[in-house]
């Protein structure tokens, strides 16, 4: 199902908040969307958020540099009037340097993803990607093909796409059933295959695979994929196999490092500069990405979420409070917006960005961006 893309405009509006103390710490600034924000991706200056429920529109993406208060609106095929599918949802957001990527999901009885990008100051949209269709949609079956985990940083841009069929057990006959695979499930219960597991980077207006994984057997289909991106930073991609391992590839795909993080149950994984953190079990987990040992362990609460890393900062979000971590000495500062819904947050150089919304008027979405001066001035 190919759709066009309305050009669409957008009200917004810069606020400064109140200076620091001192005159050598930035102001903090806040920017307003239409449409709640949903979703955070950061690089360097910028921040592009994922914003959508407006109002006689389609579902957008903004990309906001507060140094230069410069706003770019891009919208996406999304949600949009008069779309009479049972399917319409983004599943992602990327952004690398002046890239930003997202996917697409549209569709009726299936479910057909694709990903799509801008470059800042281009006049149009493109698909990256050819579309993967699968049974997800009101049909609610995951057999068929897939894309999702998109991330980027610099000049990288990169995702992952692979199959999924149900597998039953061989005492049972799968036509009763619906969709299945050819092969049966490993045991004595249904299970799920993924093949065709493949790591692809956005090359320009296309995309090129660059390493792939064998077939895998998962007890759920949410279970991890065995080369799943959980992290980019300058020319790495970090995956995270079903065991846990994290594998760093570079741009053609070559295995840089693997680092053998235990199983267990992930919320999050940041890599940054020669440090990784995975938020495992309820704990920060700090490695060396050089010679691939843990490093520290610091237990947050059950509930958090990792959502990036930066010189030594950690970003998690709990609830409805953004917290900021120092992993060297453990201080932490707290950040709790006011409003309701989706609460997000990304770190750069440049400083901290988080999301919130507030429940009425016209533009409920709101992105704030805290000066890395002013966080570190925090921290204490």
């Amino acid at each position: 199902m190919r759709r066009s893309l309305p050009v669409l405009t957008a009200l917004f509006v810069l606020v400064a908040l109140p200076a620091a103390a001192s005159s050598s710490i930035a102001k903090t600034k806040v920017l307003k969307t239409r449409g709640n924000v949903v979703a955070l991706a950061a690089d360097g200056t910028r921040v592009a958020a994922l914003t959508i429920g407006i109002a006689n529109a389609c579902d957008r993406v903004v990309v906001w540099t507060p140094a230069k208060n410069a706003l770019a609106r891009i919208a996406t095929g999304v949600d949009c009037p008069n779309f009479d599918g049972s399917v319409d949802e983004l599943n992602g957001l990327a952004l690398a340097n002046k890239r930003v990527a997202w996917i697409e999901g549209v569709g009726g009885n299936t479910l057909e993803l694709s990903v799509r990008s801008r470059t800042l100051g281009a006049n149009r949209t493109v698909t990256v990607s050819s579309y993967a269709e699968n049974g997800y949609g009101a049909g609610e079956a995951p057999d068929g093909d897939w894309v999702g985990n998109i991330a980027g940083h610099g000049s990288l841009l990169a995702y992952n796409r692979w199959h999924a069929c149900t597998a039953y057990p061989a005492t049972v006959d799968p036509s009763d059933y619906g969709p299945h695979c050819d092969q049966p499930a490993l045991g004595d219960s249904q299970d799920y295959t993924l093949s065709e597991q493949t790591l692809f980077e956005v090359v320009g207006r296309s995309s090129v695979e660059i390493a792939s994984a064998p077939d895998t057997h998962a007890a759920t289909f949410d279970d991890a994929a065995s080369i799943s991106i959980v992290a980019v930073d300058a020319n790495r991609i970090a995956t995270l196999a079903e065991n846990g391992e994290v594998t760093l590839y570079s741009p053609a795909g070559d295995v840089l490092q693997q680092i053998a993080v235990p199983d267990g149950t992930f919320a999050g994984t940041a890599l940054q500069g020669s440090q990784l953190v995975t938020l495992r079990d309820g704990n920060l987990e700090l490695y060396d990405v050089d010679s691939g040992q843990l490093v520290n362990t610091i237990p947050v609460a059950e509930g958090s979420v990792l959502r990036d890393l930066h010189k030594g900062l950690a970003v998690y979000v709990l609830d409805r409070e953004v917290h900021v971590l120092r992993l060297s000495d453990e201080k932490s500062v707290t950040f709790s917006p006011p409003g309701t819904g989706t609460v997000d947050a990304q770190i750069e150089a440049s400083g901290l960005f988080y999301s919130y919304n507030v429940a009425s008027g016209l533009n409920r979405g709101r992105v704030v961006f805290v000066p890395w001066a002013k966080l570190v001035q925090k921290l204490g």
